[in-house]
């Protein structure tokens, strides 16, 4: 009987544990707008997204470059996409100090985003 006991608050702090680990690396998740662009990064993990939320219909030259310390990232659509747009992909970790500027072209405008 003792056993069975010590096993519920046991699995309890083991669940709590868990969720409270989970819940972490969510919280180092940045977003940063643009006129018409979203861009999130994650830098425990080097994730990033990238969204259109501008008016037009469709993008055509979609090009991206990422710059940071020891980054350095291309990307491009081969063809004119209805939009929205999204483009995503993963960086090596990202230290916290170091700005990340993503830097994206389309339908010949341009715009910057920087995470500081």
């Amino acid at each position: 009987m003792k056993i069975k006991r010590m096993k519920l608050p046991l699995m309890l702090g083991v669940v709590l544990m868990f969720s409270m680990l989970a819940a972490c690396g969510a919280d180092d998740i940045k977003h940063e707008k643009s006129a018409h662009w979203d861009v999130s990064l994650q830098r425990s993990t080097g994730s990033y997204g990238i969204v259109y939320i501008g008016d037009e219909s469709k993008v055509k030259d979609f090009v991206y470059n990422i710059k940071g310390t020891n980054i350095e990232r291309q990307g491009r659509a081969l063809a004119e996409q209805q939009t929205p747009v999204t483009e995503s992909g993963t960086l090596n970790p990202v230290d916290s100090k170091d700005p990340v500027t993503f830097n994206i072209s389309w339908n010949d405008k341009s715009e910057s985003v920087t995470f500081e």
